[in-house]
């Protein structure tokens, strides 16, 4: 028989009390969970678990079952240290954890349950608790056409685009009264058109590498008379847009006419067919100035609002019969056969209608989804605000020489009832060109006119996230199920929402649970598209 070391049993009999005195292992741990959104469940009660505090004593915040419905209780939640022991404290589980893995992404327990009746007079009632940390998808969305991100322009001045017969191509602008200029080129229109060369200046972000951009194209004003590519709003307007990110091209056109109203006529023609020369010319170099010339908009003041509407609207048998008629005779080539022989497509998808008009409502057609943005005076009397002649302090001579023309007003009109996108932003007592002091001093009134112009664009260029209304009230006993939207222009980059819970881990997935009692729910869509324009939607949803 062999002899039992009484030092062996007297150590083992120590580390037996000793192990029975400090206990099990409680738990391992690399770190607290996170702040963050956990799913997973404690039992057999699924649940999202969002984590608001987090430091390395204790970790707060709230869950919600996930049980198939679409408004839920929160229950808020701690999980902490009490000495070595965790506890993970809620109205629903209260209970000592056993057994634990905690990461900062994950904790995997065991459950003591102390808020539950013992089991066989002693033993606690247990339950798993297991939850993951959901992935979060980091985006930086950029404020591209929305603010003027890009401090410093760079100007490309004098690029020809085109050559065409005519009286002049610019003439700067002074205080005279309009009668004074126009009797100071009477003499002047009176030689025969000599061949012009047109040019165009081209602005943009001189530090912007991204090469997939919208083109803005500006044309001056001036009653197709006077006026130049330099123009003061024209200029500054040019200047805003290249600095949040477009190019935009501002061009000289064929000026002059003869005091015939087949002249007048004739010399808004040669605008609208210049104004597409250009647009050729900027197509065909679409790559190396970095353009989409699929988004193109067009827009300027006056006689330059005029011309970009006629180019965006009017099509060659929409011409005036005078001009159709001196097509026939070949002394006018068609709107695209005039300037130079580029034959690039453009797509021209909004025009910003400063003060301008039309002789004819009806080139707009119901199928030219072409949105307009028309900013005017309503004590406009060069261009009527509705329905007049222009010039309407001209003794009556304006009845003679030129055509009743429709303004913002009515071109407004006809648009909302064809259902095109259209603004109407009515500057209420104010003349012609309300944005300048003279000719060359702008005033407060620019920056709001450049507001609502750059705002327009924006919306024009980002994605357009649609969902239906009647999804924007819950009933707080239904079952939740996903929303429906349709995202136009763009794609879905994410869901977040407030005052609920996302019930997948997916960023672009619609399904909700909302929080009874939250007092700012809101489901938010953020959209991105080729034009690297962001766009964050927020809908309001009601719960009742």
């Amino acid at each position: 028989m062999k002899s039992v070391n009484i030092n062996s049993i007297s150590f083992l009999l120590l580390t037996f009390i000793l192990s029975l005195a400090m206990g099990p292992k409680a738990f391992s741990q690399s770190g607290f969970p996170q702040k963050g959104i956990y799913d997973g469940q404690i039992g057999s009660d699924p649940m999202i678990l969002v984590v608001g505090e987090s430091d390395a004593e204790m970790v707060k915040g709230y869950y919600v079952l996930n049980r198939g419905k679409a408004v839920e209780e929160s229950h808020p939640f701690s999980l902490g240290k009490t000495g070595s022991q965790l506890i993970f404290q809620s109205d629903l589980y209260l209970g000592k954890m056993k057994s634990s893995q905690i990461t900062l992404d994950h904790f995997i327990s065991t459950l003591s349950l102390l808020n539950k009746k013992k089991r066989f007079f002693f033993w606690r009632q247990k339950a798993s608790l297991n939850f993951d940390r959901r992935a979060e998808m980091v985006v930086s969305p950029t404020k591209r056409y929305q603010k003027e991100i890009f401090p410093d322009v760079e100007v490309k001045r004098d690029l020809l685009y085109g050559k065409a017969k005519g009286y002049w191509k610019r003439s700067p602008y002074t205080d005279d009264p309009y009668i004074t200029t126009l009797s100071k080129g009477l003499v002047k229109a009176f030689n025969d058109p000599e061949l012009l060369d047109l040019k165009l200046d081209i602005y943009y972000p001189k530090t912007d590498l991204f090469k997939n951009r919208p083109l803005m194209m500006l044309i001056h004003g001036g009653a197709f008379y006077v006026g130049s590519k330099e123009s003061a709003a024209e200029q500054n307007l040019a200047t805003s847009l290249a600095r949040m990110g477009y190019v935009v091209a501002s061009i000289d056109y064929r000026l002059g006419f003869k005091l015939l109203p087949s002249d007048i006529e004739l010399s808004g023609y040669k605008a609208i067919q210049d104004a597409h020369a250009a647009l050729r010319f900027l197509a065909h170099n679409a790559a190396g100035l970095g353009i989409d010339p699929s988004q193109v908009y067009v827009g300027g003041t006056s006689a330059g609002a005029m011309a970009s509407l006629n180019v965006a609207f009017m099509d060659n048998d929409e011409r005036p019969e005078r001009i159709k008629q001196a097509n026939k005779e070949g002394r006018l080539m068609k709107i695209e056969e005039s300037g130079n022989k580029y034959t690039e497509k453009f797509t021209i998808k909004a025009v910003v209608n400063l003060w301008g008009g039309l002789a004819d409502l009806n080139i707009i057609d119901k199928n030219e989804k072409i949105s307009v943005l028309s900013v005017h005076g309503t004590a406009d009397e060069i261009v009527p605000y509705e329905t007049d002649y222009p010039f309407r302090n001209s003794l009556m001579i304006n009845h003679f020489m030129v055509d009743k023309m429709y303004g913002s007003k009515l071109i407004d009109d006809r648009l909302k009832i064809l259902g095109i996108r259209e603004r109407l932003v009515s500057l209420k007592g104010l003349g012609h060109e309300p944005e300048l002091d003279n000719y060359k001093t702008l005033n407060q009134w620019m920056d709001t006119i450049k507001t609502y112009g750059t705002q327009f664009l924006y919306e024009e260029t980002a994605p357009e996230v649609k969902l239906p209304p009647n999804q924007l009230t819950i009933d707080e006993h239904a079952v939740m199920k996903p929303f429906y939207f349709e995202v136009n222009n763009g794609s879905l980059v994410q869901i977040s929402v407030t005052g609920g819970v996302k019930v997948k881990a997916d960023p672009t997935d619609a399904s909700v649970i909302w929080i009874k009692g939250a007092e700012n729910r809101q489901l938010i869509f953020l959209t991105t598209n080729k034009f690297e324009a962001w766009n964050e939607k927020r809908f309001k949803i009601l719960v009742q």
